[in-house]
């Protein structure tokens, strides 16, 4: 089994902590233990006997879950350490080496190097920016005719887009012809920017198995707790494969977890999280209307702008660039698949963010100098 390097995560892991100013989340700047729970209860928190708890996860961690999935009962729960485990045991549970599968880009890139070191096909399916990022219904039938499964991120990554009801049309459609399963990674709901929060593809087709974490809009990445929302089979399927690979997440992120995803709880988060990331896509506007060679679609979601740039320059050469002369890390736009584009974060304080743009206007003005 021959495991391609991970770009963007390999990238992260070796820069994200030795810059000044790190731009590469996409998340929201995290919150803390008593921001969660108040100060009271996390001062009980340090009682907690360290056992193990439910491998599977607390049965009221996974009943506050299954209630932001309309229809969803914790049978359709599985916790998971992460997003990332949340992907790899859903796709060990439901395919087999040879099954083809696609995969939208520009995306996060983990079913792209996992599936094909699993021995999957994985076909590409392009996105263009042109479209707000949306689906080609004439392309999506083309290339997933005999797939098992259609892989999307809604919100996306790295762009912020949201699927339109014509793009989650198509989706739905060409999955039905096809008798193939749709895994969306919703891991960006809640992070919403303009307008309503995104309606979950959860319900809107038998075989649609959705993945998600607390790292991204609920601005708790340290939990590394993800979920699984999947019918009852899959769910016990994937379990099995957690057997082999986590046993189960830490009990002090399940109770952590489980008062996050109070619906109170969690309403009085993500609204915070959406105050932030509106302030910061202003501040990005702004900074884009002094720079007209460059072009981007203000993004409906998520902790993240997705930038062309007019430079001939690789994407990767201007992360590292940037990084070695003004200490502001950025992710390279082929680290998800497409070139001359950078994905910033915007979850960042606002003076954190607004540092790291007048870092890179001295950088261009050495590029064109």
């Amino acid at each position: 089994m021959k495991f391609d390097i991970f770009q963007m995560e390999r990238n992260q892991t070796l820069f994200e902590n030795d810059v000044e100013i790190n731009l590469t989340e996409s998340g929201v700047h995290p919150w803390s233990i008593e921001d969660i729970l108040g100060e009271q209860a996390a001062r009980d928190l340090l009682k907690q006997p360290l056992g193990y708890g439910w491998t599977d996860g607390r049965p009221e961690l996974r009943n506050n879950i299954a209630s932001w999935y309309p229809g969803a009962t914790a049978a359709n729960v599985l916790v998971t350490n992460g997003s990332s485990e949340a992907t790899m045991i859903a796709l060990m549970a439901l395919f087999e080496p040879g099954d083809a599968l696609v995969f939208a880009l520009p995306n996060f890139m983990q079913i792209d190097g996992l599936g094909r070191a699993l021995g999957f096909d994985i076909r590409r399916l392009e996105l263009s920016g042109e479209s707000d990022w949306q689906i080609d219904p004439a392309a999506l039938a083309k290339v997933a005719a005999g797939a098992k499964a259609i892989a999307i991120t809604n919100p996306a990554n790295p762009t912020g887009s949201v699927l339109s009801a014509a793009s989650r049309a198509a989706l739905v459609e060409a999955a039905r012809r096809n008798d193939a399963w749709l895994m969306v990674d919703e891991i960006y709901r809640g992070g919403e920017i303009d307008g309503a929060e995104t309606e979950t593809l959860w319900g809107s087709y038998p075989k649609v198995v959705v993945t998600s974490s607390l790292s991204k809009s609920f601005a708790c990445p340290g939990l590394r707790l993800g979920w699984i929302v999947a019918p009852p089979e899959v769910v016990a399927s994937a379990a099995e494969r957690q057997d082999y690979t986590t046993i189960g997440s830490g009990i002090l992120s399940q109770i952590l977890a489980e008062e996050v995803m109070r619906p109170e709880t969690r309403g009085r988060l993500l609204a915070r999280g959406r105050d932030l990331l509106r302030s910061n896509a202003d501040l990005v506007a702004q900074w884009m209307a002094q720079h007209n060679d460059w072009s981007w679609r203000r993004p409906h979601a998520g902790g993240m702008a997705f930038l062309r740039y007019p430079l001939d320059m690789p994407s990767e050469v201007f992360s590292q660039k940037l990084r070695e002369e003004e200490s502001v890390f950025v992710v390279a736009g082929s680290w998800f698949g497409i070139e001359n584009h950078i994905r910033i974060g915007i979850g960042v304080p606002t003076e954190v963010l607004r540092d790291g743009l007048a870092r890179m206007d001295r950088f261009l003005a050495r590029c064109k100098g």
